[in-house]
């Protein structure tokens, strides 16, 4: 084994060890998110904001956050605008097939507010969520969706 592999595998096992914190890139928006911790969900897993989730559409941006309640993992879409834009967000899940919208829509208006979030999803075994906006001040006329986790 050369010494790269075995520095990621040291690492990759200190990780899963929990010896290792995983924290969110300074460049997220949320700043009211839980610190991120290494946990176990098919595979490794970030407890709170998951960065591999974000989408944006200009000034609209939207993400997920995570994490586990009495065992089970559960997902809330997040949409946050700037510059007096008009966004609007709601998270979808599939199980096995097609996603699914699972939440009503939640606009973020030009009137000041700027922050949005749903409830608490099921996101256990199996499911995988995702967060979708559109960014109304563009006009835009069909969802963009991150990266289901």
């Amino acid at each position: 084994m050369n010494a790269h592999k075995s520095i990621a595998l040291a690492a990759v096992t200190t990780a899963l060890a929990g010896g290792l914190a995983l924290a969110a890139p300074a460049h997220a928006v949320s700043t009211d998110r839980p610190a991120a911790v290494a946990s176990a969900r098919h595979g490794v897993h970030i407890d709170g904001y998951e960065p591999d989730s974000v989408v944006t559409r200009g000034a609209c941006k939207g993400w997920m956050n995570t994490k586990k309640i009495n065992g089970h993992w559960f997902a809330q879409g997040v949409v946050q605008s700037w510059n007096g834009t008009s966004c609007t967000m709601m998270l979808e899940r599939k199980h096995g097939g097609a996603y699914k919208m699972i939440t009503d829509q939640h606009p973020v208006p030009k009137d000041g507010k700027t922050k949005d979030s749903t409830g608490y999803y099921w996101d256990h075994t199996g499911y995988k969520s995702r967060v979708c906006i559109a960014n109304l001040s563009w006009g835009d006329a069909s969802w963009h969706c991150g990266k289901g986790i």
